[in-house]
């Protein structure tokens, strides 16, 4: 990816007048001083001038009104050109400010302007700001294209896999216990006594097999829509838990588009197996609104909550990783992601989609808010 060009502030002199080039290329210590010394001496030239025209006058009150004349006129001067030179050389500084607010807020595309006036070490600071964010935005690109690569590739591999176990592993256990059937008609009781032992257990296989095959990629999810897979998603770990997990979905039926499916669908599939090994709640609540222009999904839990700022190195438990992973599917569809917090006091998963270019926002990264 080739860089952008960085705005130079020599490249925009050539329409200032020669005389005035070296004037705009001095330091701002520099052109203040000049700037001085200019009030100064025209001060005393024209000082000079109208004490020479003013000597017919003779001295009193006419005296007295001509040295606030002097007094005005030459802070009058000073102020107005002070303030011009000031203005045109801290420009740099007010657009780095600009620019640093909103980079501060996510958009990485502000840069800093170039002006003809600006001082030279302002602006060359203003141009490695700007080259900064350009390599600082191309990482950023190049970070959500491997991301994007190594997600694609972990649900195509959780695809084959879900694939193999249903097809292959599955049906080898459902032809063993047609086998174990027949043996359990054994005249010899001890081989019936083994048969149906081996039979639980290989229908316990057979059911792990299957519920395992269905969180790596349910057949509902491609088949039936998000409200479906969702709707059975909720009713599986409410099983699993033991607990009440309410599921709401308001808006239009219709299918959205399947990458959006899928990130909705993964975000809200972590957020129980989190919720399943850290929060011990009670009653979960699962809303997927959608709108004309956008779909929103919350996550909401009543149990312990966690600390954000706990760093979770390596964690074993997959929360740090579960929280990154979530927030940066939800980036690569354009949408941001946030969590509400605070321990002891549930938590909430939140995720805002656009599902039209006008509605998109930049990458937001992830929020955490207690």
């Amino acid at each position: 990816m080739a860089p952008k060009p960085v705005a130079v502030v020599g490249s925009a002199s050539t329409s200032v007048p020669f005389p005035l080039r070296p004037l705009i290329r001095l330091p701002l210590l520099s052109k203040v001083l000049a700037t001085n010394m200019a009030i100064v001496v025209l001060g005393a030239i024209v000082g000079t001038w109208l004490t020479i025209q003013a000597s017919r006058v003779a001295v009193g009150a006419n005296a007295i009104g001509l040295v606030l004349v002097f007094v005005v006129v030459g802070g009058l001067l000073s102020l107005i050109l002070n303030f011009l030179v000031l203005r045109a050389a801290f420009r740099p500084l007010t657009s780095l400010d600009r620019v640093a607010d909103a980079v501060r807020q996510g958009d990485l595309s502000a840069r800093a302007e170039a002006g003809v006036y600006d001082d030279p070490q302002l602006a060359h600071l203003a141009a490695t700001f700007n080259g900064t964010l350009d390599e600082l935005e191309r990482d950023r690109a190049e970070l959500r294209s491997v991301a994007s690569q190594v997600i694609d590739a972990q649900e195509e591999e959780r695809k084959r896999i879900s694939r193999e176990l249903h097809d292959d592993t599955a049906q080898v256990l459902f032809a063993q216990l047609l086998r174990l059937a027949a043996i359990k008609a054994s005249p010899n009781e001890e081989v019936r006594a083994a048969a149906a032992a081996l039979e639980e257990m290989t229908v316990e296989a057979l059911e792990g097999v299957r519920r395992l095959a269905l969180e790596l990629r349910p057949p509902a999810l491609d088949d039936l829509g998000l409200l479906a897979a969702m709707s059975d998603l909720a009713e599986r770990f409410a099983d699993q838990l033991g607990i009440l997990v309410d599921f709401q979905a308001r808006g239009p039926r219709g299918r959205l588009p399947s990458d959006v499916e899928l990130v909705l669908y993964r975000v809200a599939q972590e957020a129980l197996t989190n919720i399943a090994k850290h929060a011990a709640a009670q009653h979960v609540e699962i809303d997927l609104d959608r709108g004309a222009e956008d779909v929103t999904l919350s996550v909401r839990d009543d149990g312990r909550g966690f600390d954000p700022r706990r760093k979770t190195e390596r964690d074993d438990s997959g929360l740090g990783l579960g929280l990154f992973g979530m927030a940066e599917r939800v980036s690569l569809v354009g949408g941001s992601f946030t969590i509400w917090t605070r321990p002891v006091a549930g938590s909430e998963i939140y995720a805002f989609i656009p599902l039209s270019p006008a509605g998109a926002r930049d990458d937001q990264g992830a929020r955490v808010l207690r």
